[in-house]
């Protein structure tokens, strides 16, 4: 325990100084120096009112004293005033009084014995009341509860706010979907009246006027999914439908926005014609976009897209009916491990660029698994760096009739 013991006059003049350890370095002075000066010019105003409470009482306990010769910032002083004049016991920390009386008895015997008294005078710890207790437990209670209603009240806001959002998304988009369908429409119609009398540079800007418009359309329909599902009111009309011309009018769609990238697409359909699937044909539609834009966005300038349908073994969940499966693979770059953990997350492959650049929000697989969970169906992705991406889908089928 480092420490000082100051022995002084009735005056406060020193007489003595005492180091216990290393004492306190910086604390020093010469007999018949005024102790208040011994701290220092900034603590000079604490020690003399300490000085004041010391000949008022006859002694101090544990009195914090302010004091920029130490680096914590101040002392703990405690003394007593006796027939001999002033001692007092210089601690750097709070409660350092037994620890200095405890090293003053084996260095000085009879200093110790003069401050023996302020043992018993040393503060007892303050135990709080039952009712103390009590008061601090509501007080405790009652700000808990307000922060709660406030909590509660921010998260009203911040829903009312979410819900505002969704609202404004879905309009936009719904308000873009029409007049992007009229553009498609009259690009079609154009190319298919100008049939034969269309230079090749027309061609190809009313291929671009198509391509980006149904790829803005996707996009669209993506916000409107997302908008819709954010608020739970994500409907599906599911009915009997042929599944086979459904996949094969989406893939000649998509190849509208394949050939710019001269890619082609390969279809491969059962020969024997499936049972009807119990789908939205809408949203498979959405489904089959999503994937097939995704293959072509990834696949290199040249490359080849494959979707694959056939009826795949097992028993479905509807009574008597088996399962579609549906593959669509490519040959780009394939998905880093990493990512596939993530893949039908919202706005999980936002930092990856198509092989040409294009962007990406992120959405489309995580709509795409919604589609199909909705449909009672199940989505997986096989893939790996340098070997293409392969996603199947297996929907239910409806029995068929006996």
């Amino acid at each position: 325990m480092d420490g000082l013991v100051l022995t002084c006059d009735h005056d406060g003049r020193l007489r003595a100084l005492h180091r216990l350890g290393a004492g306190l370095p910086g604390l020093a002075g010469k007999p018949g120096t005024p102790f208040p000066v011994l701290f220092g010019p900034d603590a000079v105003a604490g020690a003399l009112d300490l000085f004041s409470g010391l000949r008022k009482s006859g002694r101090v306990v544990d009195q914090p004293l302010s004091s920029r010769l130490d680096p914590m910032g101040g002392f703990h002083v405690s003394g007593l005033s006796d027939a001999e004049g002033l001692v007092l016991a210089v601690a750097r920390a709070p409660g350092g009084l037994p620890a200095v009386l405890e090293g003053l008895e084996t260095l000085n015997p009879r200093l110790a014995q003069r401050l023996a008294p302020l043992r018993t005078a040393a503060p007892a710890p303050e135990v709080p009341t039952l009712d103390a207790l009590f008061g601090e437990m509501t007080l405790l209670n009652n700000e808990l509860a307000n922060a709660q209603r406030a909590l509660a009240k921010a998260n009203a806001e911040l829903a009312a706010s979410n819900e505002q959002k969704n609202r404004l998304m879905g309009m936009l988009a719904h308000d873009l979907r029409t007049p992007l369908q009229v553009v498609v429409g009259f690009a079609e119609l154009l190319e298919q009246r100008l049939d034969g009398r269309l230079e090749a540079a027309e061609r190809a800007c009313l291929e671009r006027i198509r391509e980006s418009s149904l790829s803005m359309r996707h996009m669209v329909e993506d916000a409107l999914s997302l908008a819709a599902l954010q608020a739970g009111r994500m409907r599906l009309a599911r009915r009997p439908s042929d599944l086979m011309t459904l996949v094969r009018r989406n893939v000649s769609m998509n190849r509208v926005l394949a050939e710019g990238k001269s890619i082609t697409i390969e279809l491969s359909v059962p020969e024997p014609p499936m049972p009807m699937a119990d789908i939205d044909p809408a949203k498979l539609d959405q489904l089959l976009n999503n994937l097939l834009s995704n293959a072509i966005k990834y696949s290199d300038r040249g490359g080849s897209v494959r979707v694959a349908l056939s009826e795949a073994p097992g028993e479905g969940p509807g009574k008597g009916g088996g399962w579609a499966r549906l593959r669509v693979s490519d040959d780009g770059r394939g998905i880093p491990p990493a990512e596939l953990a993530q893949l039908f997350q919202p706005f999980a492959r936002t930092g990856r660029l198509g092989t040409e650049g294009e962007g990406t929000v992120g959405l489309g697989l995580y709509i795409c698994r919604s589609i199909v969970e909705g449909h009672c169906g199940r989505i997986t992705a096989d893939s790996a760096p340098g070997r293409g991406s392969t996603f199947t889908v297996e929907l239910p089928l409806v029995a068929s009739s006996p």
